[in-house]
């Protein structure tokens, strides 16, 4: 029998909600889960990032590494080396996970359930909704302006609508499963 961690994953203050639920071995690390929720939300990896506890007295859990960050220091602990189950050890415990500290990409970690399956596997994505905005579209305000085009084919911010041609083919409402689960699982 093979045990893993089941987790719903949440883009925070955007509404219909843009979530993934993924299964990640119990064994993994935060790196591990950083690259489940990149290849969930079909980002590339290119930015900043770091788990945190939620509330107002925040801590960082992992991230990437002090010297990937230009610290001399070790106060942010490698996200490669921190072990899922030092910090969710519960149904229901949550963190944080921040992605393009310019975009400011925040989400919601949720521990939804432990599973055993007698299926080996790695990691396997078990549901989704909602298309995930473009790497470096803006954060929260470019997101909407996306929307907008794609839905009117207009630019609300009043600029030129040919930049936005990039998006043609995305649909924020779009989720395909399948093909996500074909990319995702291992």
């Amino acid at each position: 029998m093979s045990a893993h961690l089941e987790f719903e994953v949440s883009l925070l203050d955007i509404e219909p909600r843009i979530w993934r639920r993924f299964q990640l071995d119990a064994t993994d690390t935060f790196g591990e889960m950083h690259q489940a929720i990149q290849d969930s939300f079909d980002w590339d990896g290119d930015h900043m990032w770091d788990f945190c506890t939620m509330g107002r007295d925040r801590r960082v859990l992992a991230g990437p590494g002090a010297y990937d960050l230009g610290y001399e220091t070790d106060e942010i602990p490698d996200a490669w080396s921190v072990k899922l189950t030092q910090h969710f050890r519960r149904v229901s415990m949550t963190c944080r996970y921040t992605y393009d500290f310019g975009d400011s990409w925040v989400h919601a970690v949720k521990l939804r359930q432990r599973v055993t399956s007698a299926e080996r596997f790695q990691r396997r994505l078990v549901a989704g909704s909602r298309a995930a905005p473009h790497e470096d579209s803006g954060g929260i305000g470019g997101y909407w302006r996306m929307v907008e085009y794609a839905e009117t084919g207009t630019d609300p911010w009043g600029g030129d609508a040919a930049g936005l041609r990039w998006i043609s083919d995305w649909k924020p409402d779009r989720f395909d499963l399948a093909a996500a689960r074909t990319a995702f699982d291992k």
